[in-house]
């Protein structure tokens, strides 16, 4: 069963703290350097001043980057800059934004789910339920957020997580919230339109706990996150609300759910040769050659929409290049002990039988990689200018890119119930969760 609460969350009062856009920020795990001081130029109440406080040459033990988190936290909330709402309350959460030309309108709603272990079986009677991941996480320390929960016992950004409701009735309460005005109305520097509608009606608190109850959860982004507030819960069984984390929940049959690919850049490989690469890849794979990008995308995504598997590929050669698996049959040779999903998936086929089979990048290596750039592979969300940037970082002196097509939601649903994971990095749901716009204090 899940168990799916509203809550009371403290939220920014702009009498005091000004304009709510310069008050939120994107999610931690993307702000960095120059990010977090822009962010933190914008005002002195900016959440980003929390979740990405800067470690300073005389931090000790008792006075660091989290110490001062967690007193700026309590400033905030003793000075009424964050004010906490006065009844339990769901809050809607909707997104305008736009992808490849097409203007799209994800929602969801915000609320706790009691913690829970990810689900490793099904049930033996009753529906499928629990919370499910999708895919590896890097192996990167959880201490640093795991150091800022310690000390300032509240929860700030959130976790998105994705769950069926085909018919739609969770979504019928949520689009009739919305028909009253927004209580947060924001445009982020990207272009994305934020707005939170809040539900604190109990009838209707009521009724979407009960719906979710045998409903089953997959993270789809938040992984790292999700296993943080499972440590802290550990940690200190004192805390009642430590047992609960806030999340974002996205019915998977809406249609602003939009998941874009993460290309794969490789690099720092000893004795690469394009040619050995190629050849290698024509065992199992048709070859095609094109000129320019454009031809490459555009076959690339014939491919995605007949259901074959293809990979687009620079290698600083004068071409560009649509490799098309012949026969995926070869996938139950190479991964036997996983499941018809996760072995035709376009991830599993790139990573076993071209990253490792043929370059030599396994599991080891591949846990090196970075979205900042080390490591052998380093791994480039389709957005934007990435395909360009990508490119030009083979011209100067990285080895390939591999252009991958997007996951398919149905993909990471049938994957994540077998209680599998696919490889890290293979879904880049778009547009990010934002930070800030309700807090959860657990104390």
């Amino acid at each position: 069963m899940v168990r799916v609460i509203p809550f009371r969350a403290y939220r920014y009062n702009e009498a005091k703290a000004g304009d709510l856009s310069k008050l939120v920020s994107p999610p931690y795990d993307i702000i960095k350097g120059e990010k977090i001081d822009k962010l933190q130029s914008m005002s002195p109440y900016n959440i980003a001043w929390i979740i990405r406080n800067k470690p300073q040459p005389t931090d000790t033990e008792s006075n660091n980057q989290y110490t001062r988190a967690r007193d700026l936290l309590n400033k905030w909330v003793d000075e009424g800059i964050l004010v906490q709402d006065d009844s339990e309350s769901f809050y809607v959460y909707g997104q305008d934004f736009e992808v490849y030309g097409r203007k799209l309108f994800r929602f969801g709603f915000i609320g706790l789910i009691e913690l829970e272990e990810f689900a490793t079986e099904a049930p033996r009677d009753g529906k499928f339920s629990g919370v499910l991941q999708h895919e590896e996480t890097l192996p990167k320390d959880i201490q640093d957020r795991l150091n800022l929960c310690r000390q300032a016992l509240a929860q700030f950004g959130q976790i998105f997580v994705i769950y069926p409701d085909h018919e739609g009735a969770v979504d019928a309460i949520l689009l009739r919230a919305m028909e009253k005005d927004p209580i947060a109305d924001v445009t982020d520097y990207e272009g994305v339109r934020h707005r939170l509608w809040r539900i604190d009606d109990p009838q209707e608190t009521s009724r979407i706990t009960e719906l979710m109850r045998d409903k089953y959860v997959i993270i789809a982004d938040g992984h790292h996150r999700y296993k943080t507030a499972l440590a802290l819960a550990k940690e200190r069984p004192d805390i009642a609300a430590a047992r609960y984390r806030m999340m974002t929940f996205v019915n998977m049959a809406n249609p602003g759910l939009v998941v874009l690919p993460t290309h794969r850049l490789v690099q720092n490989l000893e004795d690469f040769s394009v040619e050995r690469l190629l050849l290698g890849i024509r065992e199992h794979f048709d070859v095609d050659t094109f000129e320019n990008r454009e031809d490459m995308f555009k076959v690339m995504e014939e491919k995605f929409n007949s259901g074959e598997h293809a990979f687009g590929l620079f290698v600083d050669d004068g071409n560009f290049y649509v490799l098309t698996l012949r026969d995926v049959s070869i996938m139950d040779e190479v991964l036997p002990d996983k499941s018809k999903e996760l072995r035709q998936l376009d991830v599993s086929i790139l990573h076993a039988l071209i990253l490792d089979r043929i370059l030599g990048i396994d599991k080891e290596k591949l846990a090196q990689g970075t979205m900042s750039g080390s490591g052998y592979v380093v791994y480039i969300k389709g957005i934007g200018n990435a395909a360009d940037e990508a490119i030009q970082a083979v011209k100067n002196g990285a080895q390939a890119v591999f252009f991958m097509n997007p996951t398919r939601v149905e993909e990471v649903e049938a994957v994540s119930r077998n209680f599998e994971v696919m490889p890290q990095k293979s879904t880049f749901f778009q547009p990010k969760v934002w930070t800030g716009f309700t807090i959860n204090k657990l104390t």
